[in-house]
């Protein structure tokens, strides 16, 4: 082939790729989830605009993803108060495990929003596959995530959010 020919298929190759993978991608807004009520949602809905959000992704079935919940909900309305930054449970549980989602959020008093991530579009979204999984939100954008749970990892979460709430990264 011709140099400028190579050029020129490389870069047809290149953008049919691309056409092909942003049609293939919905966006997270428009991903669904299931509150522990059983009404469905959409991710922007559950958002609501929110500049700051910390998503752990948590199933029935994790210890260690419950217990990072657990460590996150004592010290959530410490942090709540002076910090703009919104803290969701989503569960990535599939079936009949999904039921168990409420009892689970009751039976720990947790304060923030839990929700079903029902059909995992927002597990694919944010490619990963095991819980516990953190992500931290900044206006719309992935800052920081975290995968699995050691106690003390929800304090460096915790700060991560402050320091990005104060405009540090």
């Amino acid at each position: 082939m011709f140099p400028l020919r190579k050029i020129f298929f490389f870069t047809g190759i290149f953008i049919a790729g691309v056409c092909h993978s942003a049609m293939g991608q919905s966006s997270l807004d428009s991903v669904q989830l299931k509150t522990v009520k059983g009404k469905l949602v959409s991710y922007s809905a559950v958002t609501g605009g929110s500049q700051l959000l910390l998503i752990c992704f948590w199933s029935v079935n994790s210890d260690a993803s419950i217990d990072e919940l657990n460590a996150l909900n004592t010290q959530y309305a410490k942090y709540k108060k002076p910090l703009p930054f919104t803290l969701l449970g989503i569960c990535i549980d599939e079936g009949n495990l999904v039921s168990r989602m409420r009892p689970t959020a009751l039976q720990n008093n947790w304060v923030f929003d839990v929700y079903a991530d029902i059909d995992g579009g927002l597990q694919k979204q944010l490619h990963f596959t095991q819980p516990p999984q953190a992500f931290i939100v900044q206006k719309g954008q992935v800052v920081f995530e975290q995968s699995g749970f050691s106690p003390g990892s929800e304090s460096y979460l915790l700060s991560k959010i402050q320091m990005l709430a104060a405009g540090r990264k």
